[in-house]
């Protein structure tokens, strides 16, 4: 195809590619005249620009019959979306205290409050575009009480590690956790469209440890595995904290399980150096150890395979032993930065040395 364009009109188009270089459409308009001005065949032209043939043809007879000015007079108007930008709001705001599981009940939402209707790829798109991904949710104790949490992480824990800070004291975080033998699949870079198949087995035995961590230093663990946690557990665990820390005051922070309020087990404590201090209820969000468990799980047990119960114990226990090898990551993970179950954030001093 050849175009013949004026001295003027190759001046002008070449002023708009300078001008308008990073205008998408203005800079290839021009830029299509130009390089059939200069004898580029169509061929060329697509494969530089990456347009097909009906385009440019399209270009070409426009700048025929309008003339350069009203060719390049760009009418294009892109894609807004078919709500307002008020009502786009709206559905924003009703998505953020409603919860859809799929996209095809809020096709039906706004069909029903806009008159709008929208495909299940298209409602995608919108809501990718106004920041919603679909993930999993989140747990809460519905049970939770936002003001005792947070006098505990306000008042409590503070005059704590104030004692810690002077010398006198330690704080410990304890709760239990029962892994129990059977591989969890868990996340990791996979190619699309492909599998990365992790052998299972159906153990139901499980390993069961009583653990604390130290508040200050998070990588200094205590941990008892039994049969059964109990009280008795418990008081053993206890009496390791005591024999690790002579002569201080030992806080240990912890749920208010049956076995931690057990009346013997208080009487014992009561004559000891150790003192139970009771998170509020439903507060395992408070529970410094709970970060741990999580950590454990995805080092020592998501998508890895123990064939007996054996290995799956050593490899477990061995984590325990060596827990300050992961001293880096825990020193992150493990920090007294605390959100409430009314997501309030609170933040509290932490030795780092």
């Amino acid at each position: 195809m050849e175009l013949h364009l004026s001295t003027e009109e190759v001046k002008e188009l070449q002023r708009i590619q300078k001008k308008d270089r990073f205008h998408r459409r203005r800079f290839i308009k021009a830029t299509v005249l130009l390089m059939l001005h200069r004898g580029l065949s169509m061929e060329d032209i697509q494969m530089s620009l990456t347009l097909d043939d009906n385009t440019i043809n399209r270009y070409v007879k426009a700048f025929q019959e309008k003339g350069l000015k009203r060719y390049m007079e760009d009418g294009y108007v892109p894609y807004s979306g078919k709500l307002t930008e008020e009502q786009e709001q709206t559905l924003c705001d009703h998505l953020d205290e409603n919860l859809y599981i799929d996209s095809k009940a809020i096709c039906a939402y706004v069909g029903q409050a806009f008159g709008v209707k929208y495909t299940i790829s298209g409602m995608r798109d919108l809501l990718h575009r106004l920041g919603f991904v679909y993930k999993q949710t989140k747990a809460v104790p519905s049970k939770a009480n936002e003001e005792e949490q947070r006098a505990f992480l306000e008042e409590t824990l503070p005059d704590l590690l104030q004692a810690v800070a002077a010398g006198n004291a330690e704080v410990y975080f304890s709760d239990g956790v029962h892994p129990t033998h059977n591989t969890k699949t868990g996340r990791g870079w996979i190619r699309k469209g492909q599998d990365f198949e992790i052998d299972c087995n159906s153990g139901r035995k499980r390993v069961n440890i009583n653990g604390a961590i130290r508040a200050t230093k998070p990588e200094h663990m205590v941990y008892d595995v039994a049969d059964c946690i109990n009280a008795q557990s418990t008081q053993r665990l206890c009496r390791k904290l005591l024999y690790k820390h002579p002569g201080k005051t030992i806080y240990l922070v912890c749920d208010n399980a049956k076995y931690n309020r057990c009346a013997w087990l208080q009487e014992w404590a009561a004559g000891t150096r150790l003192e139970f201090v009771f998170l509020p209820a439903y507060s395992p969000n408070l529970n410094l150890i709970e970060r741990l468990w999580r950590f454990l799980r995805k080092e020592v047990i998501h998508s890895i395979y123990y064939d007996t119960y054996a290995k799956f114990r050593q490899a477990i226990i061995h984590f325990l032993d060596n827990v300050k090898e992961y001293r880096n990551e825990l020193r992150k993970l493990l920090t007294l930065n605390f959100r409430t179950v009314g997501n309030s954030s609170i933040h509290l001093a932490q030795t780092t040395s």
